[in-house]
């Protein structure tokens, strides 16, 4: 009843939007035409935005309801209401939780994590670009109830030399108490985890960090197919807890950094922590956690990037590593209208709280959804958003800004016949050389005279040029369409100039 009223709510009477003047009616006001405005580059913050007041019951009961079977499921009977607003300014969504529900500080990171996903995505449907979910229990924020082992460690001296890295691909068998078995921590979906699937992404991620940008990488899982003694099941198998549990055996404020926990689940949470306790220990600059995302929702999908609310400083890279993603699966055929978020998203992830470095939180897809999950396992797809990653780090460590690959306007250009002069092709964005440069025709008053052409640009230092000519005494015109393709498949939209060949003088074409 609470979804049919949802969808009832997305379709017809969840937010009325006004921009420019114009009204349109809430029914015409999806998600998707908030993102068209986002990607088209509409000015987000000079809209004005109604929030429908059944929009937000309707969110407080979905929450409620989410968080009551979250605490039954765990042995505690009771009902929490939830009261939500929404900050349109900020585009973010504040759920204050009431009395009954008081995680701790390690309790709860998935749970929360799905729930604001949910609620995003109602507000989404409903027509609400928003960005981020905000909790609050009776009225403060987690952290006031646990200060010490909530705050954000000081962060290390940020160091541009520093091109390490650490890559972590989630998640691996773990030891669940008390009976000691040994399970995986994501369930299977279409045929493959989210424990398994993602160790390969970070072998992609690890060589291009290697090969493109002179990066020192380690890894926080062991990728070995010998057997893991405890368990028997090959290393690859494996969390970050135990590899690191054996190569660092005397530091256990690393692997074994809750042993009071007397939760079955102790070393999942135990597992969050090692990796950027490791990272620490590393002193690398930047973290990268690698995860596929599930919903019980599944129509949800799509490229999302997390950092930490109490990090900001950390969201230029989650920006940059989203646009490198987004720009790089859509080259691909077939990818070119993947969903992918246009903005990062605040969190409280435990992996980016605590690393002391940049470090962000890449949910590459969502392994609940059909269709994202065909494309996690596409080898096509692992190189590419692996790809976007790497790139978006490498602007981030070199402070540049990630921007569409744009071929800007060419002069129209008139040349007496046997004369020729050289142009340089000006774009913005930040393409991987070589780069080829591809002429076509789109109209030739002379049929056979102007030859589609292609010339490859190696050195990302050398303009990309072309030498207009004018061959012999042949006069007339064309008119050429222009695009530049990185190596990595990125193009630039198509751009039409006139080249016009006269005769000695200035005479018109003949």
């Amino acid at each position: 009843m609470v979804r049919n009223t949802l969808q009832m709510i997305a379709a017809g009477c969840g937010v009325l939007f006004v921009a420019g003047g114009a009204i349109a009616s809430p029914a015409e006001v999806t998600v998707a035409n908030a993102e068209r405005r986002l990607e088209a580059g509409a000015d987000i913050s000079m809209t004005r935005w109604h929030v429908d007041a059944e929009l937000i019951l309707v969110l407080e009961k979905e929450a409620s309801r989410k968080v009551t079977a979250y605490l039954q499921s765990r042995g505690r009977l009771r009902v929490v209401d939830v009261s939500v607003s929404i900050n349109m300014d900020d585009r973010v969504i504040l759920a204050d939780f009431g009395p009954g529900f008081l995680p701790g500080p390690d309790e709860a990171e998935v749970f929360l994590h799905e729930l604001a996903v949910t609620l995003r995505h109602y507000a989404e449907q409903a027509g609400l670009p928003i960005v981020g979910v905000d909790f609050r229990y009776q009225g403060k924020p987690l952290k006031s109830y646990y200060p010490a082992e909530l705050a954000v460690p000081p962060r290390a001296r940020i160091d541009a030399r520093n091109q390490t890295a650490l890559v972590s691909a989630s998640h691996g068998l773990v030891r669940v108490h008390p009976a000691l078995n040994w399970d995986y921590q994501r369930p299977d979906a279409f045929g493959f985890r989210e424990d398994m699937i993602t160790p390969p992404y970070g072998d992609a991620l690890q060589r291009l960090l290697e090969e493109r940008s002179g990066s020192g990488v380690n890894r926080a899982r062991n990728r070995s197919q010998d057997p893991h003694p405890e368990s028997n099941r090959p290393w690859d198998y494996m969390s970050s807890r135990y590899h690191l549990k054996t190569l660092l055996p005397d530091r256990t404020d690393i692997w074994n950094s809750l042993p009071n926990d007397t939760d079955a689940d102790r070393e999942v949470k135990e597992d969050i922590r090692a990796r950027p306790l490791y990272a620490n220990h590393l002193g690398v600059g930047t973290m990268i956690s690698l995860h596929t995302n599930g919903h019980e929702l599944g129509a949800i999908r799509g490229v999302e990037v997390y950092y930490h609310g109490d990090k900001p400083d950390d969201r230029p890279l989650a920006e940059s590593v989203l646009c490198g993603m987004r720009e790089l699966i859509r080259a691909q055929p077939g990818y070119e209208n993947f969903p992918a978020r246009q903005d990062a998203s605040p969190g409280g992830h435990g992996e980016n709280r605590i690393g002391t470095m940049p470090s962000v939180l890449v949910e590459i897809a969502y392994h609940s959804n059909a269709e994202d999950s065909v494309a996690l396992q596409d080898p096509v797809f692992r190189e590419a958003s692996m790809k976007g990653v790497e790139k978006g780090v490498r602007l981030f460590r070199e402070g540049k800004t990630c921007e569409p690959f744009v071929l800007q306007q060419i002069p129209d250009i008139s040349l007496a016949a046997g004369t020729s002069q050289e142009i340089t092709l000006p774009f913005a964005g930040h393409p991987q050389f070589p780069v080829t440069m591809e002429f076509t025709t789109a109209n030739c008053s002379s049929p056979g005279a102007c030859r589609p052409s292609k010339t490859t640009f190696d050195d990302p230092n050398t303009p990309i040029t072309v030498l207009m000519r004018c061959r012999g005494s042949l006069t007339g015109d064309a008119r050429w369409s222009v695009v530049l393709r990185d190596v990595d498949g990125v193009a630039t939209a198509p751009v039409e100039f006139q080249h016009t060949c006269s005769k000695p003088g200035g005479s018109p074409a003949a």
